[in-house]
């Protein structure tokens, strides 16, 4: 990778994964720390559209994805009593590549885990990096062990409370709450639910993403005060008060909820760095760099597109502040497409508020709602990276 060598990329995500994968595979010596103890992960399930897919043949791992999905080709919008509005076939992917596979995140941790070893990355889990000494020649980094390294460069593929963008940016760029909250649980997959559907509320919005044969996530998504914590133990209580309202399997999801449901609540926030995205030899990527709504199902998508076009980049030509700045180049109008185009969805949908405006919601969506995410995806399914070239 010419002066790029040793990379140290923090963060043990699905980005982070990718991350270690695309570079170990194109010649890198990679080191990745992750915080926590186990790989045992929070979250419900990821749909993965047409682009993530095409990352996903580009590290040799499309087969066990596609294999361990479930996948469909249609957006369905529903009134709350699964009355259907419009439904909506997306124009993602190609002969060879699905318009979307859903799966769990555990499932598909577990591949780009077993891909990143294979590749020969090196996996410490328990650590973090406590120190970084940004220098011309290299980034000195001291590590929770005691033990420290010095890098060529070191990539943050740390999250939504990203330490390495802490470290290169202060506070100057964090979250920014959106006012919503987002309700997640798994639920049998009834026969019916063939895709990824929206079920439009009062005051709320509904729906759900088929993860395989048996099992499907439920979302629910509405207004929440940012400044309110939700006890753990209330996760229960406060998710079937919400769905209340709605007919279909929602309601037998509510009515089946118990105490050892494995309700996961996140308020939204959005958060989009506008260039650089890297200070010296420290870049940044994934929810570290941007924070989406989560509506076109793009966050994993656009970190894992971070991971192969920075690699892509340190092995390119020029001096490696030339390099990172073209990888972010090549990133930000994608990243700015998604979270403007998905808040808006998102404001749209969260404004029926009262009958007369869902019934305006419901009559603006059977008559726009397909064009609209048509736009959205023959912008997203125009491919950003070189598919299986090593370059």
């Amino acid at each position: 990778m010419n002066d790029v060598r040793r990379v140290l990329v923090i963060g043990g995500g699905v980005g982070g994964l990718a991350a270690a994968t695309a570079l170990a595979q194109r010649g890198a010596d990679v080191l990745l720390i992750e915080k926590q103890a186990t790989f045992d992960l929070p979250g419900v399930g990821l749909g993965q559209p047409a682009n993530a897919l095409r990352v996903y043949r580009n590290l040799d791992v499309l087969d066990e994805v596609l294999d361990g999905g479930f996948i469909y080709n249609t957006m369905d919008y529903f009134d709350k009593d699964r009355n259907l509005v419009v439904q909506h076939k997306f124009l993602l992917g190609d002969d060879s590549t699905p318009a979307v596979c859903a799966l769990t995140r555990v499932r598909l941790h577990q591949i780009l885990r077993d891909a990143a070893v294979s590749a020969g990355a090196e996996i410490r889990l328990n650590t973090t990096a406590t120190e970084m000494n940004d220098s011309p020649d290299g980034v000195h980094v001291v590590f929770s062990d005691g033990g420290s390294d010095t890098f060529d460069v070191v990539v943050g593929f740390d999250g939504i409370r990203s330490s390495t963008r802490s470290h290169i940016f202060g506070e100057a760029f964090v979250p920014r709450p959106t006012g919503y909250g987002a309700w997640r649980v798994q639920h049998p997959r009834p026969d019916y639910v063939k895709s990824m559907e929206f079920l439009q509320g009062i005051g709320s919005k509904t729906g759900a993403m088929p993860l395989d044969d048996d099992l499907l996530y439920l979302f629910h998504i509405r207004p929440e005060d940012p400044d309110v914590w939700i006890e753990h133990d209330t996760l229960v209580d406060n998710l079937r008060q919400r769905l209340e309202g709605y007919g279909s399997y929602v309601a037998e999801a509510r009515d089946g909820l118990t105490a050892q449901s494995n309700v996961v609540f996140s308020p939204l926030e959005v958060l989009l760095i506008p260039g650089p995205w890297h200070s010296g030899r420290i870049v940044l990527g994934g929810d570290a760099a941007h924070v989406v709504p989560p509506h076109l199902t793009q966050g994993a998508g656009l970190a894992v597109e971070d991971a192969v076009v920075l690699a892509q980049e340190l092995r390119g030509e020029g001096t490696v502040e030339e390099k990172l700045n073209r990888y972010a180049e090549r990133r930000y109008a994608r990243a700015a497409f998604v979270l403007t185009f998905a808040r808006q969805m998102l404001d749209d949908e969260q404004s029926a508020r009262s009958p007369q405006a869902y019934e305006r919601v419901l009559r603006d969506t059977a008559l726009y709602g397909s064009q609209r995410i048509a736009v959205s995806d023959r912008i997203l399914n125009t491919p950003v990276i070189h598919e299986r070239a090593l370059v």
